[in-house]
């Protein structure tokens, strides 16, 4: 094992009670996402979930059983690099006598994200750009492309140019994550543009995230957990 996935388990092992859990069911004909907390680590044994109570947990009872197929991506907002841990798993046992509880297999592999201040992180997530509109957004996009990295200050995107942009301009970054999710945007400032170059057609555009802290990192974990599980390790 690395030394990198020694601390990422490390990590894991230490989290503590009710730090924000997301639980993706795998299924053939859809992928439904569960939101609960953590309740314990049995390290190298298994990850004890909350079994919930809301509606998408009561329609997704029957799929809730022994050898599911899940991934699990933990957000530890208490941390100040906001650490995201993702992997994935089966469903080891569903616990009712002791408490309402979930018991998800340890992991063999992990996947971890940081979104420390300052480190972009290479990303390719659907995107575009969009005209401002009094306190939001035109609807029609100006631009489409993607995310092409992203960090908590700023990030730069590819898409199709638009002569109107320039440099301190402001408009509206928009991130298509999952289908059935809300489409997530915040505000922007144009930094820097990159014409394209003799093999592409694509304008570069860097940029700075014009918000408040609590709508950044809400903004960064939709993105970034949308990345990490387009292709999640097997």
């Amino acid at each position: 094992m690395s030394p990198t996935a020694d601390v990422n388990f490390a990590y894991l092992n230490r989290l503590s009670c009710n730090t924000e859990v997301q639980l993706q069911l795998l299924t053939p004909i859809q992928q439904i996402r569960l939101r609960t907390r953590l309740i314990g680590i049995d390290p190298h044994n298994g990850v004890i979930l909350a079994l919930g109570y809301d509606k998408q947990w009561q329609a997704a009872k029957l799929l809730i059983t022994q050898g599911q197929n899940v991934v699990v991506r933990i957000i530890n907002s208490e941390d100040p690099e906001a650490n995201i841990l993702a992997f994935r798993s089966q469903i080891k046992a569903v616990l009712s006598s002791s408490g309402r509880w979930l018991v998800v297999k340890y992991p063999n592999q992990l996947q971890s994200v940081t979104l420390r201040q300052h480190a972009r992180i290479p990303i390719f997530v659907e995107a575009s750009l969009h005209n401002p509109s009094q306190d939001s957004y035109d609807a029609l996009p100006i631009s489409s492309g993607f995310l092409q990295d992203i960090s908590v200050k700023g990030g730069g995107y590819i898409g199709i140019g638009v002569n109107s942009l320039t440099l301190e301009q402001r408009c509206y970054l928009q991130v298509k994550t999952k289908q059935e999710q809300p489409l997530q945007a915040v505000p922007i400032i144009i930094k820097n543009i990159q014409t394209p170059s003799d093999d592409s057609a694509e304008y570069q555009y860097g940029f700075t995230i014009e918000d408040n802290d609590a709508k950044v990192k809400s903004f960064l974990q939709q993105v970034i957990l949308s990345h990490l599980f387009q292709e999640p390790s097997s």
